[in-house]
């Protein structure tokens, strides 16, 4: 009497489940108890703690010429500052796997393999979807920052309103700004269209850039209040800004526009407003209204 197998059987078509590969916590462990993992996670900690510094000594070298001299400014070293913090990580684990790879891996010499053969870690869950929430988490924290702070400055520069209707309890004074090869020219048409190679302007008043190109292009950048804008020739560009810092601060271009375009640059003097009224009829003006 014969029997029959009543077992089920794999298509031809489809290949056999492996009965014996482990589950994916064993291999995550068995991964980082390898020695090589232990050096690099080492390393990586030594250098994302190393990077840290980094965004203190950024903030430090943007305010060594007086920055921030405005709120866009503040919220520019804002930006960078935990920008710089966020990324530390990712530069570290970059940077320790490039060092270990000469260092460490770059050292084994031979024919045989330097360690034992097991599943690549792209195939454990664990590690698939702990890479894949890290980084969509990080990115989503970039994009929202970078949105919420993006509505922050356009506010505080109010570069789309009109110099009349700025959103301010004091009147914006109005300055037209012209690039040319190789100088900047600042004039003011609310007192009586005085003109001045450097941009005076008083304290804690909004201030509405129009600016524009004689030639080239340029980039009116004023560098420790945050403004920077294209200077287009045939267009007008528009931006603004409040300073509220004392001092002199520096403006330059910011795209290069010729052999001279590195000595474009010039200076924006903030002072009281009593300065300011005094300079504007030292230029022959009339006084801010």
């Amino acid at each position: 009497m014969s029997t029959v197998d009543e077992r089920p059987t794999a298509q031809a078509d489809e290949p056999e489940e492996p009965t014996n590969r482990p589950d994916s916590s064993y291999r995550l462990r068995e991964w980082l108890s390898r020695p090589y993992v232990r050096h690099i996670l080492l390393i990586f900690v030594i250098l994302t703690l190393a990077i840290f510094p980094a965004a203190w000594l950024v903030i430090h070298l943007m305010n060594m010429s007086g920055a921030p001299a405005s709120a866009v400014m503040y919220e520019i070293e804002r930006t960078m500052f935990v920008f710089t913090i966020v990324s530390a990580p990712i530069m570290a684990i970059t940077a320790t796997v490039m060092l270990y790879s000469l260092l460490g891996w770059g050292r084994v010499h031979g024919e045989e393999p330097p360690m034992q053969e097991s599943p690549a870690l792209r195939s454990n869950p664990i590690a698939i979807y702990g890479w894949i929430g890290a980084t969509s988490l990080l990115a989503a924290f970039l994009v929202i920052w970078g949105l919420v702070e993006l509505a922050r400055i356009t506010e505080f520069s109010n570069g789309t309103t009109s110099a009349n209707q700025q959103p301010n309890t004091r009147k914006a004074i109005d300055i037209n700004v012209t690039g040319q090869q190789w100088v900047w020219t600042f004039e003011y048409p609310d007192q009586q269209k005085v003109t001045s190679d450097v941009l005076v302007v008083p304290i804690d008043v909004p201030l509405y850039f129009n600016v524009t190109s004689k030639d080239v292009i340029h980039n009116f950048w004023v560098v420790e209040l945050g403004v920077k804008i294209d200077a287009n020739p045939g267009a007008i560009t528009n931006t603004g800004v409040t300073p509220n810092k004392l001092g002199t601060f520096n403006i330059r271009c910011a795209e290069l526009c010729g052999l001279h375009h590195a000595y474009m640059e010039t200076q924006i003097k903030v002072v009281t407003q009593e300065q300011f009224d005094a300079w504007v009829r030292e230029m022959g003006g009339k006084r801010t209204v």
